[in-house]
């Protein structure tokens, strides 16, 4: 798989490429802080969720940190859910 544009703010750490939980996290905020910002729409921030989801699940780098990936990845979802919903 090749690179996947998900945002520029979120520092890599460690390696090149998604390989820690730190990461994971920092992507998922930055997504939904761009949907509070109104610079992206709700179906683009779910779209860039599930993509992350994604991009974990073929990630070689995370292995044995996928199931806690994945529950990051779900609460934001959530998260962005409520968010729409209070709209």
């Amino acid at each position: 798989m090749g690179n996947v544009y998900l945002g520029k703010r979120v520092k890599d750490t460690g390696g090149k490429g998604l390989n820690t939980l730190t990461e994971v996290k920092g992507i998922c905020e930055a997504i939904i802080n761009d949907y509070k910002r109104h610079k992206i729409s709700y179906r683009t921030a779910m779209s860039r969720l599930n993509l992350l989801s994604l991009v974990v699940k073929k990630s070689n780098k995370m292995v044995g940190k996928k199931r806690k990936a994945y529950k990051i990845i779900d609460r934001y979802r959530k998260r962005l859910m409520k968010l729409r919903n209070k709209k």
